[in-house]
């Protein structure tokens, strides 16, 4: 079996739940960001790469970057991408050069292809997506790939055009297919954030009753705690510690 180990990389506000959501709520929506470190037989990887340090990037200026004091970088074989948003990326690079030396970084071509294009002049874009890429060091996929033997990287866009969860044993790491409760107790409420709402409700409408029927641990990292199970709960879902 593989060990999950969610890591925290910071937490913080960026926007209240109206303007997050579009409800009638004006309390600011606080909110953890993790990546999930996986242990196999043999290998070692991470889901994701949080925020990362203090730097030009606007996106949560005052946060803390707590990923770099929680892992080794070097025993990282394989960096897994559920997507390029700011906050999913952010120890990509440091200082000009992989932070993690050893790994491969694997993520969607469909994601890079629009961020570089979309957001050019973005810090993160250029350093932790561009400058990624000029190392040599980022497998671009197309489709579904396997990685790493029983982690599977699969295609869910809609919350970006190249989004994807990863699949390990039997745990589902959704990336950001929901980033709060709210989306799981009504599956079609949208997220400002999200490239295609309707794609992106999509996937919610395709995967949460499926993993709630399994009893499968999901991990979801904007949630407390990140890793849980999903429950049926009056005309939704709701959200559970997995233990």
């Amino acid at each position: 079996m593989t060990e999950i180990v969610p890591l925290l990389d910071t937490e913080g506000s960026f926007a209240t739940l109206r303007e997050a959501f579009g409800v009638d709520d004006d309390a600011p929506w606080h909110l953890p960001f993790h990546a999930y470190l996986l242990r196999g037989d043999g290998w070692t990887a991470l889901v994701d790469t949080g925020v990362g340090p203090q730097n030009d990037e606007p996106f949560l200026p005052e946060r803390s970057g707590w990923l770099r004091d929680a892992l080794d970088p070097a025993a990282i074989d394989v960096v897994l991408l559920t997507h390029m948003h700011v906050d999913h990326v952010g120890w990509n690079m440091l200082d000009g050069s992989p932070f993690f030396p050893n790994a491969r970084y694997v993520g969607s071509r469909a994601d890079f292809d629009f961020f570089t294009g979309a957001r050019p002049d973005r810090p993160y874009v250029r350093d932790q997506l561009v400058g990624l890429a000029a190392t040599g060091r980022l497998e671009l996929v197309d489709d579904e790939a396997s990685p790493l033997p029983g982690v599977v990287l699969e295609p869910a866009p809609g919350h970006t055009p190249g989004h994807c969860i990863v699949r390990v044993d039997d745990v589902v790491i959704l990336g950001d297919a929901a980033v709060h409760e709210l989306q799981l107790a009504d599956l079609d409420l949208a997220y400002t954030a999200e490239e295609d709402p309707v794609a992106a409700a999509a996937v919610r409408h395709r995967l949460v009753p499926e993993l709630a029927r399994a009893g499968a641990v999901v991990g979801l990292g904007h949630l407390r705690p990140p890793l849980g199970r999903l429950v049926e709960a009056a005309d939704g879902f709701a959200w559970r510690p997995a233990d």
